[in-house]
């Protein structure tokens, strides 16, 4: 510190005659995404020549190189910290699997066709304001600054800065010249329509590409006395190549940019300096390019160095000008670890400010690294009820403050979600589904939700439930749920059984199950992703059975207790975690037939267990499926099914059913390729089981002995509406079945 004052002391002693006869320099860094890397190559030039740089100004990525140069980089260090961040990253708001609470995985396993339509409190429908809420790019340019405190300006900087955003309200350039550094690139970034503008001092911004690329102007009025500009802008494209839609809208964004860009070329006078890297063949998004786009910034300038080296200091001054910003580097408090005396929170949601600061975690009063913080946002962010979770630090009255900033979704606070699913066996049976669910959130301040949900298809559903946590510290839940329910299932019994006299001369029983049934569970969560419940549960409806034109009306009560648990990372091709649950009940069972009654009491349980082990791109997946009530009755009012891909391969799906059910098996999972496009994934696998399972109808036949063997071979594809399977499955008794699954066939 003091050899970098003294150096500064002799920069201002020595150096004040050259900076009366040299100009204020300049650099001004235009928009561009993934082509924004060139500017780190012409900087790289500019240090190399000893070309310094008094003011500096950008828009879009231009704002984020400006930016970071601001903050004292140098060329090196920017370089290292330009490709080292997972730039599609920042367009991957959501959080991981692994990281919602158990209710939420299972909400999502559910309905995967996730389309964030909301419903207004007026009851219409209603969008996002961007593809992206801009969360996880929030999240990356706070990682960059190191959670820089707010500045009363942006001169303040090593190097004096401006970046340039568009007011969304009134389509007009807004410089922004002081606060949070983050925020301010954050607002100059978001494009239209893919990121969420932001809101800055009541303003909405967004990408400020479309009113001011190039910010010239903006240097101007900050005193530049030559300008460096750096054009990264797109051409406009010939009339062969508008043959789409895309290209179309391309066109227009191209000509708003291009008009900005032009505005500001006939700002710059015979002394300014213009460089236009080549960047053909580089796409906005084309962040795995960045180091050739670096390389073309570098040529640029190169070719400019004759106009370019008139500029250079002596290696003296030079130093000088470097010590003077190293000092002023130092003084800023940007650091990995921050002292806070106080956490203050702007609510601007339904949910109530002692739940955000339970799922915060921040204590005040203790030393907090930039993770510790980041892990705090993604469980507020983890909780799906916010379109943006972000924070500040502020320096108020001597004391650190983190300001924590909490967004309710403004296109809520209903939303609707889908789902669909297919299984065809390619020979006698196909089944789908078509799903709905309205999700009514934050009816309370702690949280609670109201879902209305409806399926059709092979099998039907409706169902109405309320759920809300009881503390906010969310370790306690109850919810209340209502649903009718239609599925098919086939029974293969013995008809010299006495217990199924019934149904002779018939093997087998197509049965209807329709029930009308109400729950309710108190429950606790030990974790987030594992739950204790104690809950009762009602039932009645009737079984039709369809090939000897019989039905029985059956009602059903009594208490249960479930234990689940899940950390699973993907449910349908997970690499990681684990997931199981155990649930056991005491129930009372009726079955009415012929005008008799049965009634039976007795316990019914069931284990699902799920478990991955991965090896680089292998993946072995564990699964083994237990139950059975000891309520025997000639038909089960809870029967249990195995049949299908991964259930007894081989078998139609559900085609065995039974009072108990064991299963058994083993998947293994190669990941083929990759198929990243940056934004989302939708890897492909290869892959087969081995499984062995049966079912039985009475407590006596029950015998691993009798059970049955099957196996598959598959490709998979892991898309973003569910897994997409085509396989083929093989079951003891000669069963054979080419499947084609789409859908949520696998959830847990």
């Amino acid at each position: 510190m003091i050899r970098h004052l003294l150096l500064s002391i002799l920069f201002v002693a020595t150096s004040l005659p050259a900076l009366a006869e040299r100009p204020r320099v300049a650099l001004v860094l235009s928009g561009g995404g993934a082509k924004g890397a060139a500017h780190v190559g012409v900087i790289k030039v500019l240090e190399a020549n000893r070309i310094p740089v008094d003011i500096v100004t950008g828009t879009s990525m231009g704002a984020y190189v400006a930016g970071m140069y601001a903050l004292g980089l140098d060329a090196e260090e920017l370089e290292r910290q330009l490709l080292s961040l997972d730039w599609n990253q920042g367009y991957q708001d959501k959080v991981g699997r692994d990281e919602l609470s158990l209710r939420r995985k299972r909400q999502n396993d559910e309905y995967l066709l996730r389309t964030d339509i909301g419903i207004n409190p007026e009851w219409q429908l209603s969008l996002p304001g961007g593809f992206f809420q801009g969360q996880a790019m929030g999240a990356l340019l706070r990682q960059s600054t190191l959670n820089l405190p707010g500045l009363k300006s942006f001169d303040e900087l090593p190097i004096p800065y401006r970046a340039v955003a568009t007011d969304m309200e009134t389509v007009t350039p807004v410089v922004l010249g002081y606060g949070h550094l983050a925020t301010a690139m954050q607002a100059s970034m978001s494009v239209p329509g893919v990121l969420q503008p932001v809101m800055v001092n009541g303003r909405l911004l967004a990408d400020g590409g479309v009113v001011n690329n190039m910010p010239v102007d903006v240097a101007r009025e900050l005193g530049a006395e030559v300008v460096i500009a750096v054009d990264i802008g797109d051409a406009m494209l010939p009339r062969e190549r508008l043959n789409s839609a895309l290209a179309m809208i391309s066109q227009l964004t191209n000509y708003l940019t291009r008009s900005s860009t032009e505005r500001q070329l006939a700002l710059m006078t015979e002394q300014d300096i213009l460089l236009t890297p080549n960047i053909g063949g580089i796409g906005v998004g084309d962040f795995s390019l960045m180091p050739d786009a670096i390389s073309r910034g570098e040529a640029a300038a190169e070719v400019m160095l004759p106009r370019l080296q008139a500029l250079s200091l002596s290696e003296e001054e030079y130093q000088a000008y470097q010590a003077h910003k190293l000092d002023r580097r130092a003084q800023l408090q940007r650091t990995d670890a921050v002292y806070l005396d106080r956490v203050v929170v702007e609510n601007r949601s339904g949910l109530s400010e002692a739940v955000i600061r339970d799922v915060l975690g921040v204590v005040p009063g203790q030393f907090h690294e930039t993770r510790e913080l980041e892990d705090g946002v993604r469980r507020l962010y983890a909780l799906d009820a916010f379109e943006r979770v972000s924070y500040r630090i502020e320096e108020h009255n001597g004391e650190q403050v983190l300001t924590v900033i909490t967004s309710e979704k403004g296109w809520g606070p209903g939303f609707i979600d889908f789902k669909f699913a297919l299984e065809d066996d390619f020979s006698s049976r196909s089944n789908y589904e078509i799903g709905v669910q309205f999700r009514r959130t934050n009816i309370n301040m702690l949280g609670g939700e109201w879902l209305l949900e409806a399926t059709f298809g092979s099998n039907k559903q409706l169902a109405s439930e309320f759920y809300t946590p009881l503390d906010t510290d969310y370790d306690f839940f109850w919810k209340v749920r209502g649903e009718y329910e239609k599925r098919r299932r086939t029974f293969f019994f013995d008809a010299s059984d006495p217990q199924f006299e019934l149904f002779r001369p018939l093997t087998t029983l197509d049965v209807d199950y329709a029930t009308w049934s109400l729950l309710t569970e108190l429950g606790y969560n030990l974790r987030p992703w594992s739950e204790l419940a104690f809950g009762v549960q009602g039932l009645v409806g009737d079984i039709e059975a369809r090939n000897i034109d019989q039905r029985l009306d059956i009602d059903s009560f009594g208490p249960y207790v479930r234990f689940s648990h899940d950390t699973l990372d993907n449910v349908f091709f997970p690499r990681r975690g684990e997931a199981w649950e155990v649930r056991l009940g005491y129930f009372r069972n009726s079955l009415e037939v012929n005008g008799g009654e049965e009634s039976v009491s007795g316990l019914d349980y069931e284990l699902e267990w799920l478990r991955p082990y991965a090896f680089d791109r292998h993946t072995l997946i564990g699964k083994l499926s237990l139950g059975g009530s000891s309520a025997e009755q000639e038909v089960p009012t809870f029967a249990r099914s195995l049949g299908g891909l991964f259930n007894l391969s081989g078998y139609q799906s559900d085609q065995l059913s039974g009072r108990y059910s064991a299963f058994g098996g083993l998947l293994y999972h190669y990941r083929w390729f990759d198929n990243d496009f940056g934004a989302f994934r939708s890897p492909v696998y290869l892959g087969g089981s081995l499984e062995r399972g049966g079912v039985w109808n009475s407590g006596a036949d029950v015998d691993w002995q009798s059970s049955l063997i099957a196996g598959s071979v598959f490709i998979g594809v892991d898309t973003n509406w569910g897994p997409l399977y085509l396989a083929y499955g093989h079951g003891e008794g000669d069963k054979n079945s080419f499947y084609l699954y789409f859908g949520n066939l696998f959830s847990f």
